[in-house]
């Protein structure tokens, strides 16, 4: 191949772009510059097909791909599913010059990043640099397939020795791995002394990153600046500023930086979703839900779709409403739910993820939000009717939008108990939306008053203070009008007190109507079962 020597072997290629008359002008280019064993796709899918059956020693994919995938997408679909090996050569093409356009496909790592139109020398000369560097450092990338960090710390070492061109890349990859493996100290010296022979933006970044992990955040924030004054595009130093202000307490310059982040890479699903925890945190309702709908949008044919977007949306969407007092947004909650829920649908319904009892954990908390509570409370219970009996066993998913569900309705004890099953490691976005309902304003307000009511009303009933444990309860009840404890407590004091006046019509009906908020409502097995007691003990007195 006359890019790179006469002596190379075969190349195998793959052109990925949906449009006819790129594909006939390429493969002119390519057999000029010896690339004769040409595959071609027109869509990320068919790409997919043609990888699952052989591999390449490069891949030459458009950015835009038409409906659907993109080039980015597919990229990450491809080492997903680990189609790409170490050896070959990525190369991403795009007639978009815009800066978001450009720093999305870099983020995405390719070897080259070519622009629309290009010439033939352009190109050889591009793959021929691709090509050398590739085969320089192939024993480096074999190790980071395998994920062998000691193999990757050698081969960096030997990489920066003998290719003096790629010492800075090979020596920040070699921090970022000592890192990983959990020696910032080790990382932080070698980086230090790579900064000393000559400044480096990307080795300002690592180190950074390593003063971060070492508590040392004044110092991270001084580094991370140094690099962005050397590389003001540089959207990961704004994302580990953002972190290194987080871990001060500083969420309003975490959560500007991240903006500023986004607003430079809108395309990048990892600084989104970041912006989004912050401003969650921060109680930005306004700023979460506007991220969370543009992720949506962003990961509906990528392999970083998920549920918990959606859910996490719909819920910021709720907290933004019920913070508002205006009306409005209480009444257009609906329509932007159903709006969200058909994007994702076809993306979301598969063998191994339960949609029905999604979408209907999604309506129930809609309902719940718009005031309907008996209605939604009813949509919630029984979308989780099979997990009731071991709700352990609850997908996380669905386990997340029930919290966060029981949390709108005011259902707190079943809501901590169920969130004490969340794993550790389980989606930080989905926790942050739970931990920021639950230290909503309003959401605590609600839950102190009817916690101190609940607990007022279970002293009076042990002193044996009947009419003043009702007035509590009915207090209480009339606070969270869908708490299921509440109910039941105050049915139990109306039946004590029908004890004594079995004739008292006004503490029958009073009876008659709490319960049949119960009725027909899957409780979980203890509530079930003291509602199935009460009931018995009320029949008496019909």
């Amino acid at each position: 191949m006359s890019t790179v020597s006469s002596t190379d072997p075969v190349l195998r290629l793959l052109l990925v772009d949906e449009q006819r008359s790129f594909h006939i002008m390429m493969k002119a280019m390519l057999l000029n510059v010896g690339i004769n064993r040409i595959s071609y796709a027109y869509s990320a899918e068919e790409a997919r097909r043609l990888c699952q059956k052989e591999s390449f020693d490069i891949y030459l994919i458009d950015y835009d791909l038409g409906a659907g995938e993109n080039g980015r997408q597919l990229l990450e679909s491809l080492r997903e599913r680990r189609l790409i090996p170490p050896r070959a050569v990525v190369m991403i093409v795009s007639g978009d010059a815009s800066r978001a356009m450009v720093l999305s496909a870099i983020e995405a790592e390719p070897d080259e990043y070519l622009m629309k139109p290009f010439s033939q020398e352009q190109f050889k000369q591009r793959l021929k640099r691709a090509v050398t560097r590739r085969r320089a450092l192939q024993p480096l990338f074999e190790a980071l397939s395998r994920q062998d960090d000691t193999a990757l710390l050698a081969a960096c070492e030997r990489a920066a020795q003998e290719y003096p061109r790629y010492s800075n890349f090979c020596r920040c990859l070699q921090a970022d791995t000592l890192m990983r493996r959990g020696e910032p100290q080790e990382a932080r010296r070698l980086l230090r002394q790579l900064l000393a022979a000559q400044d480096n933006s990307w080795a300002r970044l690592a180190l950074g990153k390593a003063c971060h992990l070492l508590g040392l955040h004044e110092e991270a924030v001084s580094h991370l600046h140094a690099c962005l004054r050397l590389t003001p595009l540089m959207v990961d130093a704004y994302r580990a500023l953002a972190e290194s202000y987080l871990s001060q307490g500083k969420t309003e310059e975490a959560q500007a930086q991240l903006k500023q982040a986004v607003s430079l890479s809108p395309q990048s699903v990892l600084l989104s979703r970041q912006l989004a925890e912050v401003s969650l945190q921060r109680g930005d309702y306004a700023c979460a839900k506007d991220v969370l709908l543009n992720l949506i949008d962003m990961t509906r044919n990528s392999i970083h779709r998920t549920p918990h977007y959606l859910g996490a949306y719909i819920q910021t969407l709720t907290l933004y409403a019920l913070n508002s007092n205006d009306s409005y947004h209480i009444a257009n909650l609906q329509k932007q739910v159903n709006s969200a829920l058909s994007r994702l649908r076809d993306g979301l319904i598969s063998a191994d993820f339960n949609y029905p009892a999604f979408e209907q954990l999604c309506q129930a908390r809609v309902q719940i939000a718009c005031g309907e509570l008996l209605k939604g409370k009813k949509m919630l219970y029984r979308a989780n009717q099979n997990w009731l009996d071991k709700p352990e066993s609850m997908p996380p998913a669905l386990l997340g939008e029930t919290v966060l569900g029981l949390y709108q309705l005011g259902e707190f004890e079943y809501a901590e108990s169920l969130q004490a099953l969340l794993s550790e490691d389980e989606d930080h976005l989905l926790t942050t939306c739970i931990s920021a309902t639950r230290t909503d304003k309003t959401v605590q307000e609600r839950r102190q008053r009817y916690q101190q009511l609940n607990e007022l009303g279970i002293k009076a009933y042990q002193a044996g203070e009947l009419e003043q444990a009702l007035g509590h309860f009915r207090e209480a009840l009339r606070r969270t009008p869908a708490n299921t404890g509440s109910a039941l407590n105050k049915i139990q004091v109306l039946l004590q007190l029908l004890a004594k006046e079995r004739k008292n019509s006004e503490y029958l009906d009073e009876c008659r109507t709490t319960l049949s908020l119960l009725e027909g409502i899957p409780l979980n097995p203890a509530q079930q079962e003291r509602f199935r007691k009460l009931c018995q003990e009320f029949a008496q007195y019909q």
